[in-house]
């Protein structure tokens, strides 16, 4: 099961009854962790710059939503990303995966190109994971590396990544037929 919150829908839905944003993403964690879910994430920036308003506030809503999660127990990602006309750009998407990371984020959204063309939002993507894995000497879940190698894709040894001279089989096929 995957459970998706993010500071501010109540608010826009004006179901908050006077209650901040923190607070009811907080108690948004603990039913999540009712329903034992699989995946558990954070869309920080989604809802716009009418409850978030710039990087700043993104930032810090990231890092609330994070200690929240560790604080009641529940493994969460975030999705790090901004809506098109709120006053924030992707370097403060950076710092934001970069302090995440540092603080032993369990995992993050990404998409290729960081563009969200149907939902107006910028987001991570995949370089970015890889990005961050090295700068901090991770690896990716053992199934996913085992699975990344043994398909000749990359290889990360010592922090190293490492990449094929050519491009593997199974996609070679798909390209040239």
């Amino acid at each position: 099961m995957y459970f998706e919150t993010g500071q501010g829908s109540a608010l826009s839905s004006n179901g908050h009854h006077g209650v901040d944003q923190q607070t009811l993403e907080a108690r948004a964690y603990a039913v999540a962790r009712k329903f034992n879910p699989l995946l558990v994430n954070t869309v920080v920036g989604f809802i716009g710059p009418e409850y978030l308003y710039n990087g700043k506030q993104i930032i810090r809503a990231g890092l609330e939503d994070h200690f929240c999660g560790k604080l009641l127990g529940v493994p969460m990602g975030c999705d790090i990303c901004y809506t098109n006309h709120a006053d924030a750009d992707q370097d403060d998407m950076d710092a934001l995966l970069t302090l995440l990371a540092n603080a032993g984020l369990n995992f993050i959204m990404g998409i290729p190109g960081s563009d969200d063309v149907m939902l107006n939002y910028q987001t991570t993507s995949f370089h970015d994971a890889l990005y961050i894995r090295q700068l901090l000497g991770l690896k990716p879940a053992p199934e996913f590396d085992y699975w990344l190698e043994h398909q000749g894709i990359l290889a990360q040894q010592s922090n190293q990544l490492h990449w094929p001279t050519e491009l593997p089989k199974q996609f070679s096929r798909l390209i040239l037929s």
